[in-house]
């Protein structure tokens, strides 16, 4: 069975996410009045403060892309095998993934029906592995900070759609740009962050909300 959004936090410790609400509620009208969506504005955040804002974070391979019909709009549904949990994913005794997570997406174009293209969202493709921080509450994009919370595994390293890499300070914590650094010492740095050991306040780069 798939895990869907939201999850409930156990910790209670996050700080409430960007609120996007205005996004939505832009996307819509455009819908209904028959405009593509042609502009997007989101604030940036720092690695380390899009970990802080995240409900459910994990390493997952895309396994399925798929677009559907919801009240006259068309959201794309992408289903992700996790292949390390870190955070909000059901997981056994033994720590495993319990199942796949899908996320859903408002755009896309359905078979024969309507049509949405949102500009800067998030782009899968079956077989990429990636790096999610995604918010508990759903929105255009759960992705945190609309795309900015999502990384693509490369020989390169983790890269997100404008080709940054991620990689770890000199005191563990996440930042963007750099050499990069390997997958295992990112999810090192994300368990230290959340387990308080590293802090996840981070911050904001500028940006409109």
């Amino acid at each position: 069975m798939s895990s869907r959004h939201p999850f409930g936090h156990p910790s209670g410790r996050r700080t409430p996410p960007v609120p996007l609400w205005h996004l939505l509620a832009a996307l819509l009208g455009l819908l209904l009045a028959g405009a593509p969506a042609s502009a997007t504005t989101y604030l940036q955040l720092t690695p380390q403060a899009m970990l802080a804002r995240a409900g459910l974070v994990f390493v997952g391979t895309v396994a399925d892309v798929r677009v559907t019909n919801d009240g006259g709009r068309p959201w794309t549904h992408v289903r992700f095998n996790v292949d390390t949990a870190l955070e909000g994913v059901p997981v056994d005794a033994q720590g495993r993934p319990t199942g796949p997570v899908e996320l859903a997406f408002l755009g896309g174009a359905v078979p024969g029906g309507p049509a949405l293209t949102v500009s800067g969202m998030p782009q899968f493709k079956v077989g990429e592995q990636v790096l999610v921080f995604a918010y508990e509450q759903s929105y255009a994009s759960p992705i945190v900070g609309f795309r900015q919370g999502l990384w693509q595994v490369t020989p390169a390293g983790l890269q997100d759609e404008d080709g940054t890499l991620l990689s770890v300070s000199g005191t563990g914590t996440l930042e963007a740009g750099g050499s990069g650094a390997p997958l295992d010492s990112i999810v090192k740095a994300i368990r230290d962050a959340l387990s308080g050991s590293v802090g996840t306040t981070g911050g904001t780069t500028g940006g409109t909300p």
